[in-house]
């Protein structure tokens, strides 16, 4: 995925904190025992949010220990490989690849196309581990294209192809879940695609790739423009979004990590929201 979905830092008791950096590295380091040292570059803060929530949604036991890492020879708490995060990692994997390869139909260079090909092995092993979730993703990226050649306008019919996406991906992995569950991955989905749309947005338009928001909105003359011309729809369109996502997660109940996922839905997707709109230029990558 993409990076959008992370904690207010600052704002993070230490415990959390802790938490989400061993459920970060634990899915760096399945990644690294799994499918090899390149791939675990792969490893995004969306899906530490995803393994967080379904493993406490599901109450899955979760075991830590102390390992080093090669990027950093101190020892750090790390989650340890577990059925759930198995599945969890394959899906990243598929997702890493599938975007990827949408890069390089959208005009990527040498670049993308040695990503995919990199990714591509991996890839092949993680469809076979889970052929379903291959076959969603394959379903959901083949609809996105067909609106992309059309010029489609109407951002939430173009945001519902990855929407719906992370909502079935969820209940796959965990089963059948709680209709609130899926409802809340599926605002999420919706709020990283908008996200990126507008991330993405002046680089789309100087590369003359497709992006909802210009088709819907048109008028491009330069981000910051862009962006006070249609403040209030942008903003509707986040903040609904992100209430909607909220108004799911107030229903379901969560124990050892409730305070970080709380942290995350409620102050990290508005925080984004802001940065969003108040920035003139494409977003740094989040560190936390």
């Amino acid at each position: 995925m993409y990076g959008y979905v992370v904690p207010v830092k600052a704002e993070l008791g230490q415990a959390d904190f802790c938490l989400y950096r061993a459920f970060y590295c634990g899915i760096c380091k399945c990644t690294g025992k799994q499918y090899g040292q390149w791939p675990r570059f792969t490893t995004n803060y969306d899906m530490v949010f995803l393994s967080v929530l379904l493993h406490d949604y599901t109450h899955s036991e979760v075991a830590f220990a102390n390992e080093r890492c090669i990027c950093n020879p101190r020892k750090k708490t790390v989650v340890l490989s577990n059925a759930l995060l198995d599945k969890i990692v394959a899906v990243n994997i598929l997702l890493a690849y599938h975007k990827a390869d949408d890069d390089v139909i959208d005009g990527g260079g040498v670049k993308k196309k040695a990503v995919r090909r990199l990714l591509k092995k991996h890839y092949k092993r993680a469809a076979a581990a889970l052929p379903a979730a291959e076959q969603a993703i394959a379903e959901q990226y083949a609809k996105l294209r067909a609106l992309e050649k059309e010029n489609a306008a109407g951002i939430d019919r173009v945001a519902d192809c990855f929407a719906a996406l992370l909502e079935r991906l969820g209940v796959m992995l965990i089963g059948n879940a709680d209709p609130h569950v899926a409802k809340l991955l599926y605002n999420v989905g919706k709020f990283v695609y908008i996200a990126d749309a507008l991330d993405d947005v002046d680089e789309d338009y100087k590369k003359k790739r497709y992006n909802p928001l210009l088709a819907t909105y048109g008028n491009y003359t330069n981000r910051k423009k862009f962006i006070e011309d249609n403040k209030s729809d942008l903003t509707f369109l986040l903040a609904s979004t992100v209430n909607r996502a909220i108004e799911c997660f107030n229903r379901l109940t969560f124990t050892g990590a409730s305070d970080l996922l709380t942290n995350i839905v409620y102050k990290g997707l508005r925080a984004k929201c802001d940065e969003l709109l108040c920035s003139d230029k494409k977003l740094p990558p989040p560190k936390i």
